[in-house]
């Protein structure tokens, strides 16, 4: 069994100064299944983080506490609060802002379907 905190995580500062908590609670090989990894990120009030270096994932973003904006390369950024769920597809690029009280979120990564089709079968072992 591996269990991890969020109280504990990795802190990056932005440029302007802003900071970003950052937590990863899962990755595949302890999940025994197509999921990437489960990370949990505490952005600050008006802090942005847009990921990049992670293509070939579909991603899931829960919003566990307080308010934003997604910049989903739409005309205006939609707000999100806690208790919503944002799914983007492959390749689909994003951007996150924090609200006044910032922005707590679970992020969910994924392998796509046609990739994990291609994996061979595993099975969790003791």
């Amino acid at each position: 069994m591996i269990v991890t905190r969020t109280a504990r995580g990795s802190r990056t500062v932005a440029r302007t100064g802003e900071r970003i908590d950052w937590r990863c609670l899962a990755r595949r090989g302890m999940l025994h299944s197509e999921c990437e990894s489960i990370d949990h990120l505490r952005l600050a009030p008006g802090t942005e983080f847009a990921l990049t270096g992670r293509s070939g994932l579909e991603s899931v973003w829960l919003v566990v506490d307080g308010a934003g904006e997604l910049f989903d390369g739409g005309p205006r950024p939609r707000p999100i609060a806690a208790g919503d769920a944002v799914l983007t597809p492959q390749e689909r690029r994003i951007r996150l802002r924090g609200g006044d009280d910032g922005l707590e979120l679970l992020w969910i990564a994924v392998l796509p379907e046609p990739v994990s089709a291609r994996l061979p079968g595993r099975k969790p072992r003791l």
